[in-house]
C-alpha cells in the first residue's frame, strides 16, 4: 500500500544509525564478517537502495543491537520499501520529484518564500490547473488533470489530526497574490483569495504578504523552501528552485542562513491579521463574474 510519506526519510534515518553502529569500524570490516558487500554497506549507509530484510538481519545480529535499537532499524528498513503514494502518478511525474515530495510529505515545519506563484500548498484547483497547463504547455490536458490531482493530495499534510498536521510557515509576494487576481474569471480569481484567507486561519498555517512597498530585500533573489524535521537525526535541508533544476542545501551553515534570510523577508512582510485584511480588500475589488 502506498505510504502517506516517502521512503527517503527512513532511509536516512536508517543509514545514520547504522554509521552510529559500526563506529570505528571500516566497512571492509563489516563486509568482510557480514558478508553483504562493501558498495551494499555504503549505499545502505547513504540512504540509498532498498533496504532488505536479509541485509538488516544480519547487521542487527553483527552489532549486538539491543531491543529498540533493532526495532527501530526493522521499522525504519520496512519504511525505506514502502512505495509513496505519489508513484501511483509516475506517468506524469518527472523522477527529480521524488525527492521534494520526500522531504515535503516528512517534514514537521515548512518555510516557503514565494516571490512569483501561489505556494503549491495553497492553490486551488482552479489555479493550479491554469498554472500547470500554462508551465506544461505539451502536456495533455488528462496529464495535466493528474499533476493537479497530486497537488491537491499534496496539500493534505496541512489538514490532518491538529497534533500531526504539518506547520506552514509561507511568506507571498504581492506580485505572486496580483498574479492571481488576473488567472481565471473573477470567480476563480475570489475563490483563490477566499481559499488563502480560509486557510491562514488554521492554528498551523501562517500566511503573510510582502507587500510592494517592503522595497528592496534579500529575497529578491527567488524562491526557496526550508524544510524542517521532528526527529532529531533528519537533517533540516533547503530547497532552492532553479531553472537547471532543483538544488538542495543540508550544511547546518547554509541552513541557518536560509533561515535568517526567511525571518528578514517575515519581518518585512504584514503580519497575519493584516495579510487577511489585504486579501478581504481585494476580494471586495473585485468586479463581478457575468460569464
Amino acid at each position: 500500500m502506498p505510504s502517506p510519506q516517502g521512503p527517503l526519510l527512513p532511509r536516512r534515518r536508517l543509514g545514520a544509525e547504522l554509521r552510529r553502529l559500526r563506529g570505528d569500524r571500516t566497512l571492509d570490516a563489516v563486509a568482510a564478517e557480514t558478508l553483504i558487500s562493501t558498495s551494499k554497506l555504503s549505499r545502505l549507509e547513504n540512504g540509498q537502495g532498498v533496504p532488505q530484510p536479509r541485509d538488516i538481519r544480519d547487521l542487527i545480529a553483527h552489532y549486538d543491537a539491543d531491543r529498540a535499537t533493532a526495532d527501530r532499524l526493522r521499522r525504519w528498513a520496512a519504511d525505506g520499501r514502502r512505495q509513496a503514494w505519489w508513484r501511483e502518478y509516475s506517468d506524469v511525474l518527472d523522477e527529480s520529484l521524488d525527492v521534494f515530495l520526500d522531504y515535503e510529505s516528512g517534514a514537521s515545519v515548512i518555510r516557503i518564500y514565494q516571490p512569483s506563484v501561489l505556494p503549491s500548498l495553497l492553490t486551488t484547483e482552479a489555479y493550479a490547473t491554469r498554472l500547470l497547463t500554462l508551465v506544461n504547455p505539451h502536456r495533455t490536458p488528462e496529464e495535466v488533470a493528474k499533476l493537479v490531482q497530486v497537488r491537491l493530495r499534496r496539500q493534505q499534510i496541512l489538514f490532518t489530526d491538529d497534533s500531526d498536521a504539518t506547520r506552514l510557515l509561507a511568506v507571498i509576494d504581492e506580485a505572486a497574490i496580483r498574479r492571481a487576481l488576473s488567472t481565471g474569471s473573477p470567480a476563480e480569481a475570489r475563490a483563490q483569495l477566499l481559499h488563502l484567507r480560509e486557510v491562514s486561519q488554521r492554528p498551523n498555517v501562517s500566511l503573510r504578504i510582502l507587500p510592494f512597498d517592503a522595497g528592496l530585500h534579500p529575497g529578491v533573489l527567488g524562491m526557496f523552501i526550508v524544510f524542517q524535521f521532528a526527529d532529531n537525526i533528519d537533517r533540516d535541508v533547503v530547497n532552492i528552485e532553479m531553472q537547471s533544476g532543483d538544488r538542495y542545501l543540508e550544511e547546518q551553515s547554509s541552513v541557518l542562513e536560509y533561515l535568517r534570510l526567511f525571518d528578514s523577508v517575515t519581518h518585512r512582510a504584514l503580519d497575519d491579521t493584516g495579510s487577511r485584511e489585504m486579501l478581504t480588500q481585494l476580494v471586495g475589488a473585485l468586479p463581478e463574474d457575468n460569464t
